[in-house]
């Protein structure tokens, strides 16, 4: 059979038949007769129904219909009959193998076509009957398809390279008439592949000479021309010839460098680069960091609106923002974040403003205006864009640029910006719930896939089977070493049963640390473990991470300020977790330097906003207060010194991690041990000293920012029911009066 017996001189398929498309695909074409109603649908029927079997119909010049069937035809030839749905046969036909079908003539084949149906056959070559197949690789095919786009457009309009964005990834640069609109799909044609591209373009804002530049980046390993590309859209197709294999630009440095006004391009070359592996999202930080997008602000006025985004932080799901506007008369209608495509997002659709203060015209000058933070959505995110554009929106529909200067991408100092973001007298419930919280949560997962043990060192033989491990956690602050060692090593029980591991949660001190554990083991002889970990991870990481080095049946955590003021402490709160098993937790006083009572057993009260804050029964009272001395229990225990068995801290996952930086991991343990149904004991018997919080102190972020409040509004959402049980239930309304009573409970069983 030959192409030309089955076509007249117009191109008109009177009878069905069958042409070669692949390798081993056929596809069957036939003009259905003018007497057949237009919607008329025709089936195949065959002994053995091929899969798959695509299918469809394109309008012919004349109006007529032109039916086209893609199948993998079988080893043997087999009779096909064509028929319209109420069984009448139009015509019958032998299918042969693929092998020995002529190959189909696309030229002569479009003859006839409408010119849209031209371009319907071309999209659905490269979508529909491309996947079904999957012939993406096969040489014939990506012939056929060819042949369409050169029939289609015998001459297309030049694309070239811009640069290599990443190994086998090209910048590609074309122009497009605006009327394509919104392109669907870019496709690759080579002389033995067809390769889909990523469909994400970037499309210039202004026409000129009838077009608009248009920039989209190849997956293709290599782009070696010819080549066609192949733009898919709703209103119609653009084909363009890759003919040039040389790039413009000699490295992707060299374009950022030369173009930082093309923003909408280079955030999505940001996109791009994130989402490839090996240092991707690196390359991306680093080109916005050697030549970052120029700032903008609008500057107080009295007169006009005016505004800044100083906060512009990029998480997973979502962009945080904030900063300030001083809004003096109705013109100013709001501020939006502008996406890659320059769609305007709102921030006030979740927002929380408050008093704030912004630099005047000097250094020294400060100017009262509106402080906000905000939190948008985000379904696809950016990547690590370090300046997410804004706008200032007018009520007169005009815009003024807002571009933040480079922001943090580490998470650490993400976290540390996100604290800042609102004043500490300004930390409610409104700014936390879904703004704060939120972004603060997901800085604390990045940050903790990011911690881990980078070493450990032994000073002197670790003992074999230790019945105590001693948890300490180290984080700037040595001072108290000295006399925490000193108390242990004079402690014969201490030192006969207990294991002693440091944890070093800053590793910047690590020689400083290093050199002075070993001068305290040479002093003392107290064999101890050392544990470094990678990065500062905060409290309750550090704290766990020295958990999984315990070999002890009884855990202490112990802080580096709390001092031992005389042997025997440790037997003393050990002995009741052997002997009791519904004893979770235990707790020594504590006493500051001057004598007077630090900690006595911990309670919960609420503030004025109704957060539950935790306070120490009896603080600043004398040291031999009588009420402090009665062993009793308690709503919980101070971290600062806690005892409690391995397998229980195990079983509740120790300590919480995602409280900021350190407070609040020590009830919330408590409150988790309580949930076994083990209860929390005071035993005033065991006293030590506690220089409190010192090294929390050295962390600026901290003291400056809104963790205290975070921690407590965290702690209190996530412990309410419970706390509010157990201070009604078991503690009344006035915990310091039941404590000054004795407050002895019978013991319960445990759970």
């Amino acid at each position: 059979m030959t192409f030309d017996v089955s076509i007249n001189a117009t191109g008109d398929f009177r009878n069905a038949e069958i042409f070669r498309l692949g390798a081993n695909l056929a596809v069957l074409i036939l003009d259905l007769p003018p007497a057949l109603p237009s919607a008329t649908r025709c089936l195949l029927s065959m002994d053995q129904s091929p899969v798959p079997l695509v299918s469809m119909t394109l309008p012919l010049g004349n109006g007529r219909q032109r039916m086209f069937w893609a199948m993998r035809p079988g080893k043997q030839p087999e009779s096909v009959d064509i028929c319209t749905e109420d069984g009448c046969t139009i015509d019958t036909i032998v299918m042969q193998p693929a092998r020995m079908l002529a190959p189909l003539d696309v030229e002569a084949l479009f003859a006839d076509l409408a010119p849209d149906a031209r371009i319907k056959f071309v999209n659905n070559l490269l979508t529909v009957w491309r996947s079904a197949f999957r012939i993406a690789s096969d040489d014939l095919f990506s012939m056929v398809v060819e042949d369409a786009l050169h029939v289609l457009v015998p001459e297309p309009q030049s694309a070239s390279i811009v640069c290599q964005v990443a190994q086998g990834r090209h910048l590609i640069e074309t122009t497009i008439n605006p009327d394509l609109g919104d392109i669907t799909a870019i496709y690759a044609v080579g002389a033995a592949s067809i390769t889909r591209l990523a469909v994400r373009v970037v499309l210039g804002r202004n026409a000129k000479h009838g077009s608009r530049s248009c920039h989209f980046i190849t997956d293709a390993p290599s782009p070696s021309p010819p080549l066609l590309i192949v733009l898919l859209s709703k209103n119609g197709v653009a084909i363009r010839q890759l003919a040039d294999g040389k790039s413009r630009y000699s490295s992707l440095q060299s374009w950022w460098d030369k173009n930082r006004q093309a923003v909408e391009l280079r955030e999505m070359i940001v996109r791009r680069l994130a989402t490839l592996p090996e240092n991707g999202a690196a390359t991306a930080i680093d080109l916005q960091v050697r030549a970052p997008l120029a700032t903008s602000r609008i500057a107080k006025s009295s007169m006009h609106p005016s505004g800044e985004v100083d906060l512009a932080l990029v998480l997973d799901g979502g962009l945080l923002a904030g900063g300030w506007f001083h809004a003096p008369s109705t013109a100013f209608a709001g501020i939006d974040y502008l996406k890659e495509d320059g769609t305007a997002v709102p921030l006030d659709g979740n927002s929380y403003e408050f008093p704030a203060w912004a630099q005047g015209t000097d250094e020294k000058s400060k100017t009262d205006v509106t402080g906000f933070v905000a939190w948008v959505p985000l379904t696809e995110s950016p990547g690590p864009l370090l300046q997410p554009r804004f706008q200032m929106r007018l009520a007169s529909g005009a815009t003024m640029a807002l571009v933040p200067k480079p922001q943090a991408f580490e998470a650490a100092m993400q976290r540390n910006h996100l604290l800042r973001a609102v004043p500490p007298q300004h930390a409610v419930d409104r700014a936390f719930r879904t703004i704060l919280a939120p972004s603060l949560q997901n800085v604390e997962r990045r940050l903790g896939k990011t911690i881990e043990v980078s070493r450990t060192k032994d000073y002197g033989i670790p003992k074999v089977a230790p019945l105590v491990s001693i948890v300490v956690p180290l984080y700037r602050v040595l001072d108290f070493l000295r006399f925490q060692l000193s108390g242990m090593a004079t402690d014969p029980w201490l030192a006969d049963n207990a294991e002693i591991i440091y944890v070093l949660d800053s590793p910047e001190i690590q020689d400083e640390t290093e050199h002075l554990l070993g001068g305290l083991h040479l002093l003392h002889g107290l064999a101890m473990k050392f544990v470094v970990m990678n990065r500062n991870g905060g409290y309750a990481r550090a704290c766990n991470a020295g958990a999984r080095f315990a070999r002890g049946a009884i855990l202490v955590m112990l802080n580096s300020d709390v001092v031992p003021s005389a042997p025997g402490w440790l037997q003393v709160l050990s002995r009741p977790l052997l002997e009791r098993p519904n004893l979770g937790a235990i707790g020594p006083k504590l006493i500051f330097e001057d004598g007077s009572l630090q900690h006595a057993g911990l309670y919960f009260g609420r503030d004025q906003r109704g957060i539950w804050l935790n306070h120490h029964f009896h603080k600043g009272m004398p040291r031999d207060y009588a009420p402090a001395q009665h062993a009793r229990e308690v709503p919980g225990v101070t971290g600062a010194c806690l005892v409690t068995r391995r397998d229980t801290y195990e079983s509740v996952g120790g300590y919480t991690e995602d409280y900021v930086i350190g407070d609040y991991e020590d009830s919330d343990l408590c409150l988790k041990i309580r949930r076994l149904g083990l209860q929390i004991v005071y035993e005033p018997a065991a006293c030590l000293y506690h220089f409190e919080r010192r090294s929390i102190r050295r962390s600026e972020d901290y003291m400056r920012g809104v963790a205290s409040q975070y921690n407590s509004w965290l702690h209190t959402q996530r412990w309410e029911d419970d706390i509010t049980e157990l201070m009604a239930i078991q503690f009344g309304k006035d915990p310091d009066r039941h404590a000054a009573t004795g407050g002895r409970i019978p013991e319960r069983n445990a759970a």
